[in-house]
């Protein structure tokens, strides 16, 4: 009988299927945990080993600590005596999953803590079942008969369905489990998809078959309904086990009871009907030998292959594009705030996108897979990529002020010169001053704001040509740390953008206001500014 196929990855956890299974140092630590037969001290060395080790080591004892089980409370006596605090884990979501595979799989563990973790397992990783399909490979083969116990104790229902509904599970086994799934107490009306699939199984006894569906009709008698009428119509079922089905359903339904009796006539015999299925069957088998022949390996590998440009592909949040800077430099022309706010998101908040991170961890993963150990990992979620800050254009409200100032001295300077070459207007030189004035502001005020709007593209041209291309390129070329070391750098730029656009609004709004006697000036220059200040003052 065929297995089930292992999962490659699990949700959230980018550590590959060889690699999901602990040390020999943690597997005995773990066991140690488990043996009551032990002293104390050994035992709390061995918490204290998983706790130091931190990660999947340390969810793995917790989850043992914290799991329901007979050993519950002589593991919260080591707990207290160790003084070790599973309350704030330090542990991720990905590493938590990792260490039930690794109490799943620990086979010097005590069964029921296995099960249990097998459980959490299934219901945590429950997309597509992967975390069936992991836990089908975690405990032996034919080591599920559990599960009908844990059922009728109340719990594991969800991965009994699934156990129960699996082909390629013994199918002595499902019977058992689904018997239990039969007798629990489901909502009115509702039966359990795997249960009616084992009452029509050919390959399931007919005795058991009909068990099951007399534990629904007994439990829920509308339910069980058409699961007697599946037993009483199928040719399959031996003739007694068919009547003992209708006279069942003379109770509840005597018009359905007396439409099975008259369909008994019109039924093939029973050889006929096993000949039909054994055809079935042939078929079906033939049909996946033939999928698997044309499952090589080079076809696994295109798949990979496409997988990894797919995931490529969804790094490209955005490339190269003339467009934004086309439109930044209009909305900035335009002074049109919401025109150049919008921009900034456009451009940088992509970035930003938390998926970016975890579609190149997977991205990472994908490629060990298929090209092997050699390629480069992913650094540590806990060690985040290194900005190249020194790349990134700088400009801040300080360095604004200052340009502004040194804007103004150039353009009283140059006035000076002129005046001391051509000389006053004698006959208005405070007009001549407060003409000076005025077109000093309204340049510096008209540069300021150029300097700003300068460096809202320098900063956007910096990630559109620069940055976002190289992380690209190194995720591309399976540098994951470089491309990391880009990302972080990408996000600075992000960061930067927020406080150049306020920045680029306060130039918009404001007039730099510049005071010319702050400078030196000869004495003649001196008086007229001196009469200037006093005259503005007093208007």
């Amino acid at each position: 009988m065929d297995r089930i196929e292992r999962p490659e990855l699990l949700p959230d956890c980018d550590v590959p299927a060889r690699y999901r299974e602990p040390d020999e140092l943690i597997l005995g630590c773990l066991i140690h945990l488990a043996d009551e037969s032990l002293a104390d001290n050994r035992r709390i060395s061995s918490l204290h080993a998983c706790e130091i080790r931190g990660g999947a080591d340390l969810a793995a004892a917790t989850f043992m600590f914290q799991t329901p089980s007979p050993w519950h409370e002589d593991f919260q006596r080591i707990l207290r005596a160790s003084g070790v605090n599973i309350e704030r884990p330090r542990y991720t979501y990905g590493e938590y999953t990792l260490g039930l595979c690794y109490v799943a799989g620990a086979k010097g563990l005590p069964p029921g803590l296995r099960h249990r973790a097998v459980d959490t397992l299934v219901s945590r990783c429950h997309r597509e079942n992967v975390g069936y399909a992991e836990a089908r490979h975690l405990l032996p083969k034919n080591d599920w008969d559990w599960l009908a116990d844990a059922v009728r104790e109340g719990w594991a229902v969800w991965t009994a369905q699934l156990f129960a509904d699996d082909e390629t599970a013994p199918v002595k086994t499902r019977v058992r489990v689904g018997l239990a799934l039969a007798e629990h107490e489901h909502p009115t009306g509702y039966v359990p998809e795997a249960v009616t699939k084992l009452v029509a199984h050919p390959g399931a006894a007919s005795a058991d078959r009909l068990d099951i569906a007399i534990s629904v009709a007994r439990r829920d008698p509308k339910a069980g309904l058409d699961l007697l009428c599946r037993v009483a119509s199928d040719p399959l079922a031996q003739a007694g086990h068919r009547m003992q089905a209708i006279e069942l359903l003379d109770e509840s339904d005597p018009a359905k009871a007396q439409e099975m009796r008259a369909l008994q006539t019109r039924l093939p015999s029973g050889r006929e009907a096993r000949d039909r299925q054994r055809e079935a069957v042939e078929r079906a088998q033939q049909e996946e030998a033939a999928r698997r022949e044309r499952e090589t390996p080079e076809a696994v590998m295109e798949r990979l292959d496409a997988e990894i440009e797919k995931i490529l592909d969804s790094l490209r949040v955005r490339d190269s594009d003339e467009d934004f800077a086309g439109r930044l430099d209009n909305h900035l022309a335009e002074t049109d705030w919401e025109g150049v706010a919008q921009d900034i998101v456009d451009v940088f908040d992509p970035v930003g996108d938390e998926d970016i991170d975890a579609s190149l961890r997977l991205l990472a993963t994908m490629t060990r897979i298929r090209y092997g150990d050699e390629i480069e990992a992913v650094p540590n979620e806990s060690v985040p990529g290194d900005p190249a800050a020194d790349v990134i254009p700088r400009l801040t409200h300080g360095e604004l002020e200052a340009y502004a100032k040194e804007l103004a001295e150039r353009s009283w300077t140059t006035w000076k010169e002129l005046v001391e070459k051509h000389g006053w207007d004698d006959a208005d030189r405070i007009g001549e001053v407060e003409r000076q004035v005025d077109e000093t502001t309204r340049h510096v005020d008209d540069m300021v704001l150029q300097k700003a709007s300068n460096h809202l593209r320098d900063l956007e041209q910096c990630l559109t040509w620069e940055i976002w291309p190289a992380f690209l390129g190194a995720a591309a070329e399976r540098k994951y740390a470089t491309a990391l070391h880009h990302l972080a750098t990408a996000r600075l730029l992000a960061d930067e953008a927020e406080l150049a656009e306020v920045l680029w609004k306060d130039a918009a709004v404001k007039s730099y206001s510049f005071d010319p006697l702050s400078m030196s000036w000869p004495r003649e220059f001196w008086l007229v500014l001196e009469e200037w200040r006093h005259g503005a003052t007093g208007r």
